[in-house]
């Protein structure tokens, strides 16, 4: 949509607005209390495709409000539910929360399941955005359960795309790939285009993560080419992050830059805080790829106040990471070590398994290079420890590799042999011949070095 049209859909809502404020006076002196419901409901609906949410709470308050005293059920629980909404969408989770869970009490007493569905998707996404994700996992679970029961498959959809979206955050990609691909073949089943425009974008995310850059464009593209063709602002400021994302992989700046700067000026547009900042932290790399350290943390530390507003401790966690990367390459490491940690504190405290290992090994490498080689064992076995777990064989070689420069550093050849073998294996159970050879290298001199002894 150009601006122009965005214009021009706005003074249309603008004027629908003022048309249900007429028409609420006039059903108000008139006492009619369904008109009066109807108008309301109308009011608070206009205000959010305006993204004007706390508007839109102020008529869905008073609909509650009107729904209660004429003890009209339905009424009520869309209400509920719109005000559980609003209040996710200004990143309010925990109002949120209450809320949804007050809509799902609601629904089991008038027998509305659709609604309990409702009412455990917001309570995981709100659980999800908390970084509680067990607990959002089973709220997941419980919505998928029941949408199977009935054969919602549009709910079916959304629990899966959901679930595949917690097992992201968690870095078990594995299971979110399984989760998503599953989403992604329901959502071209039941013919659902902004289902299928929703799945190839949260596929594309998790190729993201995986460092697999033209997969990630391959999906990202398809999710961009709907969402244009749909008029989806949010799904069109996604897919431009992530296509930013893939291209600054690629080390291709400029087109990254283009990407991110379009997907900002959506999320600007549309109030969306928790892309923005997600937006931030991409143009942030792109600095640091091209030398502008200072402009990076600016750029940080605008995203990691969003990330504190809007209550995601997972993003927090990303723009603490990227700062202290930042002062690392400014060479200020005492700097870099105290945003490291607080990164690690929140990252262990929601269980973000993958993030964790890549700080701990940022760590220890700071503290080697420093030459503090008991606190840098320390680290690098704790990351070899969590790239065993989560089966990450480059990143297990990549730990076993810095391990073995520690004992070389220290002149214990054994034990620096020891890891250099193991990486070795990895590399060529991956078929980094490259790597395998330098390695052979530098094992043979280290055997030398023994023999000579």
């Amino acid at each position: 949509m150009t601006q122009e049209s965005q214009q021009k859909n706005a003074k249309q809502l603008r004027s629908q607005l003022s048309d249900y404020l007429k028409q609420l006076l006039v059903s108000r002196n008139s006492q009619d209390l369904n008109e009066q419901i109807a108008c309301l409901s109308q009011l608070g609906a206009t205000h959010e495709s305006l993204f004007e949410y706390s508007e839109a709470l102020e008529y869905y308050n008073l609909l509650w409000e009107l729904s209660k005293q004429i003890d009209e059920k339905s009424s009520q629980e869309v209400a509920i539910y719109n005000i559980a909404n609003c209040y996710r969408q200004l990143s309010k989770f925990n109002e949120s929360l209450f809320y949804f869970s007050l809509l799902i009490e609601i629904a089991r007493e008038t027998g509305n399941r659709i609604l309990q569905i409702a009412g455990f998707w917001g309570q995981g996404t709100n659980y999800l955005s908390l970084g509680q994700y067990q607990k959002a996992i089973e709220c997941f679970q419980v919505q998928m359960a029941i949408a199977c029961e009935m054969n919602e498959r549009n709910w079916e959809k959304s629990a899966l795309g959901s679930l595949g979206n917690v097992y992201q955050f968690l870095g078990d990609f594995e299971k979110a790939l399984l989760y998503e691909q599953r989403a992604l073949t329901l959502a071209h089943e039941i013919g659902d285009v902004k289902a299928v425009g929703d799945s190839l974008a949260n596929n594309g995310g998790i190729y993201l993560q995986l460092r697999a850059w033209d997969m990630a464009i391959d999906f990202c593209s398809k999710s961009l080419a709907i969402a244009c063709e749909n008029d989806r602002q949010d799904l069109i400021m996604i897919s431009l992050h992530s296509l930013g994302r893939a291209n600054i992989g690629l080390n291709q700046s400029q087109k990254a830059q283009d990407f991110l700067t379009k997907a900002l000026e959506i999320s600007l547009s549309i109030n969306e805080k928790r892309v923005r900042s997600a937006i931030l932290q991409g143009l942030s790399d792109i600095c640091s790829q091209t030398n502008q350290l200072e402009q990076a943390i600016e750029y940080n530390l605008e995203s990691l106040t969003i990330s504190r507003e809007v209550g995601n401790r997972f993003a927090e966690a990303a723009a603490l990471s990227r700062i202290a990367v930042t002062y690392q390459n400014l060479g200020k490491t005492s700097k870099a070590l105290i945003y490291y940690q607080q990164s690690l504190e929140i990252l262990q405290e929601i269980g973000a398994i993958a993030s964790q290992l890549q700080l701990f090994f940022n760590i220890g490498t700071i503290y080697y290079r420093s030459s503090m080689y008991d606190k840098a064992l320390s680290y690098l076995r704790t990351a070899l420890i969590l790239a065993e777990e989560l089966k990450n064989l480059t990143e297990q070689a990549r730990v076993e590799l810095a391990l073995g420069g520690i004992f070389q550093k220290l002149n214990q050849c054994l034990d620096a042999i020891h890891h250099y073998r193991q990486a070795y294996e990895i590399y060529k159970r991956l078929g980094d011949e490259e790597h395998a050879q330098q390695l052979l290298k530098t094992m043979h001199k280290l055997e030398q070095n023994l023999r000579y002894k």
